[in-house]
């Protein structure tokens, strides 16, 4: 299960690539959310914390606190960049606010550095 959803989050970042590329970015947005969201999934899922379905504040919330604070697996930033993209896709989602080109830049980048993090450690 964890590779089919390392898998998704890879397929959502490769999307969020091609929509920053092409200046699609209220897309970019979303997709850079959905590849944090199901590579999170894929961290805690491997640190043994499995759950029918996770709420966005619950997955934050768990993955900030089991995963970066108290077990020290992966950087404060990556809660941070998690809470950036949530408020992204809020954002391009149902505000009439058009986000940044340097921002969404940032927010791809971060975005692969956190799913490229995540299927390093679950792979080891």
């Amino acid at each position: 299960m964890e590779v089919e959803q390392v898998e998704r989050a890879k397929e959502f970042l490769k999307a969020a690539e091609w929509a920053l590329a092409n200046e699609l970015l209220n897309v970019c947005a979303l997709c850079c959310y959905a590849a944090l969201f199901w590579a999170a999934i894929v961290a805690l899922e491997h640190q043994g914390f499995k759950r029918p379905e996770w709420s966005h504040g619950g997955l934050k919330d768990t993955f900030t606190y089991e995963l970066i604070k108290r077990r020290r697996i992966y950087p404060p930033m990556f809660g941070t960049w998690l809470g950036d993209a949530y408020w992204a896709r809020t954002i391009a989602h149902y505000e009439r606010v058009t986000l940044g080109v340097k921002f969404m830049r940032r927010l791809v980048n971060h975005t692969r550095e956190f799913v490229t993090k995540v299927e390093e450690v679950t792979k080891a």
